[in-house]
Order: structure tokens, then C-alpha cells, then sequence
């Protein structure tokens, strides 16, 4: 896994406009610095950019000629497998196995890199090894979840881009789904990006928390949350930061 390198950049975006063929599109020479080994939250309004802003990173949306985005220094035209994308439907393959959805996540790696047991090693650290021959429509929530990281991160990604993933989980189970991105950071020390609707799910979660204002997005907030009293949702410190970015976003 790549290690953490203080103060460095995983991604720079530089002046990035996206329009999808209009003259008011989500994004507008848009420009934002996010660091290698941290997790960032994206935060904003529905329709404000998050969402094009993540697949941006992700090689997947290219901007207009002007801008673009600089990944480990070089500019991204296209996916890589160094950036993986988790979305908040799992897309997992229903006629695969738990270890079968898995494995897939080494297809695009040498077949001299596939090792089996980096199978195992990711479905034990996610808590699946039990569940290995089990379909997705034999999951809960939670599960397809864990399984969906699980093939992510089985390829040993740079990155890990994740598009609102426990959006439809009950509280309960996203708290849960929080402790296990953490978990993961703790032993890697990736760099993951994630948007989310979810000021408490940001806080808890991220290293740094960005909230963006409408369109054509731009930093409204810029919060460092490493802090142990922002991971305390009754702390004076996570409150007062939590009521400054609703005063923002509502």
C-alpha cells in the first residue's frame, strides 16, 4: 500500500471547468489541493459539484481545455487503476461469490501479481472470511458494502475515490461502515476521497472536511477534523463546527 508522505499532493485541480456542454456547469475553473494519506470529506448542497469534482479525480469526467487535474504530478486523461471508485450502489456481480466479486478486483492487475492469498488477507480485514462463498442477494447492506471495499482495495490502489457508499444504511450500520474506512486508513494510510450528504459522517470520518457552494462550485468551509474532540459528536468543538457548516449549506 502507499505510504503516507506528509504534506504532500495526491491531487491537484487546477482551474478545472466541467459544463457538460452548457454555460452553467458544476465546475468553473475550479482549483483545490488535497494531500496524500488523508481523508477528505466533500460536503455541499445537491447539484453543487460533488459528485463531477470525485469523477474528475477519478479519470472518469476530462475538462474542457483549460485546467485539468494533476494526479501524483501528472495530468489525468482517463482512469487508472491506481484510483479506485466505490459508488453508493455496490455493483457488485450477483452470479459471483463473495470471494469471486473479490478476486475481481485483481482482473486488471498481472496475472504474476494475483495472489490468493491477498484474497483472504482483504475478506479477513473486512470481516468477510466467513461469507466468502455466499451471493450478494444472501448479504445485508452492510456486507455488499464491506464487499465492494474489499474489491477495491484488493488491487492495492493509490486511491480511494467513494461516491456517498452507506447512503442507504441506517444509522446504526453506517456508524459501523465509519469505524471500518478508519479502520482501513489506520493500516494503509491511503489516500481516500468521499462525498457525502452527512455533516456528522464527515466530521467523523474525514481528516479534512471541504463544503462547497452551488453552482459553479467553490470552498465555502475548508476544516482540518484530525482532532480528537471532532470525532466526539458532543464535543463543543464538533458542534460549533457542525452548526457553522449548516448555517452554509441550509
Amino acid at each position: 500500500m502507499l505510504m503516507k508522505t506528509e504534506a504532500a499532493e495526491a491531487f491537484r485541480v487546477e482551474k478545472l471547468t466541467v459544463d457538460y456542454g452548457g454555460n452553467h456547469g458544476p465546475l468553473q475553473d475550479f482549483s483545490l489541493s488535497i494531500r496524500q494519506g488523508e481523508v477528505t470529506c466533500l460536503l455541499g448542497r445537491s447539484g453543487c459539484g460533488k459528485t463531477t469534482l470525485l469523477k474528475s479525480l477519478g479519470g472518469f469526467v476530462v475538462g474542457r481545455d483549460t485546467g485539468g487535474v494533476l494526479f501524483e504530478g501528472r495530468y489525468l486523461n482517463g482512469p487508472t487503476p491506481d484510483i479506485v471508485m466505490i459508488f453508493q450502489e455496490n455493483n457488485l456481480f450477483p452470479w459471483l461469490t463473495v470471494r469471486g466479486n473479490v478476486e475481481f478486483g485483481l482482473k486488471f492487475k498481472p496475472r504474476s501479481q494475483r495472489r490468493g492469498d491477498v484474497v483472504d488477507e482483504m475478506l479477513r480485514i473486512v470481516g468477510l472470511s466467513d461469507a466468502a462463498s455466499r451471493y450478494p442477494h444472501e448479504l445485508s447492506g452492510g456486507m455488499r458494502q464491506r464487499t465492494a471495499i474489499a474489491r477495491a482495495l484488493v488491487s492495492d490502489p493509490h486511491v480511494l475515490l467513494l461516491d456517498e457508499p452507506f447512503s442507504a444504511l441506517d444509522i446504526s450500520l453506517r456508524r459501523r461502515m465509519h469505524a471500518l474506512v478508519l479502520e482501513l486508513w489506520e493500516k494503509t494510510s491511503m489516500t481516500m476521497v468521499m462525498v457525502t450528504h452527512s455533516i456528522e459522517e464527515a466530521l467523523q470520518v474525514g481528516h479534512r472536511v471541504v463544503v462547497l457552494g452551488n453552482r459553479p462550485a467553490k470552498v465555502l468551509i475548508d476544516a482540518n477534523t484530525r482532532a480528537p474532540a471532532m470525532k466526539d459528536r458532543y464535543s463543543p468543538e464538533f458542534l460549533a463546527l457542525q452548526q457553522r457548516i449548516e448555517s452554509v449549506i441550509y
